[in-house]
């Protein structure tokens, strides 16, 4: 599960970025801190999990944040973690109405009744 998990992670992070074509040198630090500390995936690690999530077409976001919220459903301070680092990557480079409406549909998805 580990392993789904955290690739669903990188695929929501790198969805953000390649949203409205992000500044992936502003996101990368970003990105590869987040995944030493919840995934304890060294530097390499976390640059070539980005390169390669980057490179591919994600029109599957939803089974990926199903993923996280299902694999997360007893740990809500993992999700807001995930959620902060999201919203740190939207933040970070041009803001667009677009990015918010993400961000809430993942919030959402993370903490429905």
């Amino acid at each position: 599960m580990d392993k789904m998990l955290k690739e669903s992670v990188a695929t929501l992070f790198c969805h953000a970025i390649k949203l409205d074509d992000k500044d992936l040198v502003l996101e990368k630090p970003i990105f590869c801190r987040f995944m030493k500390e919840n995934f304890d995936c060294d530097s390499e690690d976390s640059q070539k999990l980005l390169d390669e999530i980057m490179e591919k077409d994600c029109d599957n976001i939803d089974t990926h944040i199903s993923i996280i919220s299902n694999g997360l459903y007893n740990e809500p301070y993992s999700k807001m973690s995930i959620l902060k680092q999201l919203n740190h990557i939207i933040f970070r480079s041009k803001m667009r109405s677009e990015d918010y409406e993400f961000f809430d549909k993942v919030k959402h998805s993370f903490f429905a009744r």
